[in-house]
């Protein structure tokens, strides 16, 4: 086992290959077997597992085969992804090897985007950093230097902070004439719905005895026996998320005069990445209501505003940030940096206790009975 390289960590197995002049790198083998271990030890050993033919363009094509065969990308975000790594690619001399990628061509690109906002070049680093610990762990590619590279970059990202309380919520509600700019504002303002899950939300997905609405995917195979798009949540996480009482008969009435799809069900995806795409009646709509708060600086108030209004008006209800991250499906570490500074202290929450507070969230006022 030592003459191979191999270790134990936490279950997993990795192999230590010596790089010449007193260096070496540690794989990870991706597996628990030990037998599995071991074959794939003796191949990364007697391999060169430096050199590399292919190009920078067909690495990035395995990058994304690999990744949707793991599910790791929705189909939605899968292209943005790939869009920003093509950039990258065009970038770099036209066929570039990847087994001389560089940080030069790290520095290039960055350098070439100099217009580009802060949270744009955040996401650049992100998908270019996910790729090369790709080519580091699967192609056995020793682009250390790249990663470092990278890691040099600070990009200062800034939270989005607009967001709706209740009643100017509820000014929407009022002033909407239209049933799915209303079913819109509902399933993002109190069900924390992002515009993917609104597209692909389904009848099936409610159940008014709890209530509830189960945001769920729906894998391939099921969805051709329904006739459905298979659809995958951002992050694959399926949640819960009670309905508030105070749109609970609305919505109970709209959706079950629905077949399956609860938005455009006969309207079919063309050149938009979605299966059907509100988004410039929505924002239209918004504009007129919200004119004196519509600018540049709430540029994404359209696609994400009445979500993050969600998760803050939780926050501000007191809702412990656990329970904020399940209800609106974000990782705990996300939704702190979203959300955290809104969640009031022990003696504003004993305040609201006895004037009343606020009337958002059924849990809160559960909570307050008690």
């Amino acid at each position: 086992m030592q003459s191979l390289g191999l270790w134990e960590k936490n279950g997993w197995w990795y192999c230590r290959v010596p790089l010449g002049k007193g260096k070496r790198k540690n794989y990870a083998l991706h597996t628990q077997n030990f037998e599995e271990a071991r074959s794939k030890a003796l191949i990364l050993r007697q391999s060169k597992p430096f050199e590399c033919k292919g190009s920078l363009v067909n690495a990035i094509e395995e990058f994304f085969v690999f990744k949707k065969r793991h599910g790791k990308f929705t189909e939605f975000s899968e292209r943005n992804k790939r869009g920003d790594l093509e950039r990258f690619a065009r970038n770099c001399v036209e066929g570039l090897p990847l087994s001389v990628l560089a940080p030069r061509h790290i520095h290039s690109f960055f350098d070439l985007k100099h217009s580009v906002s802060e949270d744009t070049k955040a996401g650049y680093k992100t998908i270019l950093s996910s790729f090369i610990t790709w080519c580091i762990d699967e192609k056995n590619l020793h682009l250390h230097d790249c990663r470092s590279a990278l890691k040099k970059y600070k990009f200062r990202t800034v939270a989005r902070t607009g967001f709706f309380n209740p009643m100017d919520i509820d000014r929407a509600l009022t002033q909407s004439s239209d049933d799915e700019i209303t079913y819109i504002i509902i399933c993002s303002a109190f069900l924390g719905m992002r515009k993917n899950e609104i597209i692909h939300s389904r009848k099936d997905w409610f159940d008014f005895g709890k209530p509830d609405c189960f945001i769920q995917n729906l894998d391939k195979v099921r969805a051709e026996k329904l006739g459905l798009d298979p659809f995958r949540i951002k992050n694959g996480k399926e949640r819960r998320v009670l309905i508030h009482s105070y749109v609970l008969d609305w919505l109970k009435n709209y959706v079950s005069s629905k077949d399956q799809y609860c938005i455009a069900p006969d309207s079919r995806k063309g050149k938009s990445p979605y299966r059907y795409n509100y988004e410039k009646k929505y924002k239209n709509f918004l504009k007129k209501v919200y004119a004196a708060e519509f600018s540049k600086a709430e540029r994404f108030i359209a696609s994400h505003m009445f979500r993050r209004s969600f998760g803050t008006n939780l926050a501000v209800d007191g809702v412990n940030i656990g329970d904020i991250a399940d209800m609106i499906g974000d990782s705990i570490r996300t939704t702190e940096k979203h959300y955290a500074r809104y969640i009031p202290s022990v003696e504003t929450i004993n305040r609201m206790k006895v004037g009343g507070g606020f009337s958002f969230t059924p849990k809160l006022q559960e909570a307050m009975r008690v």
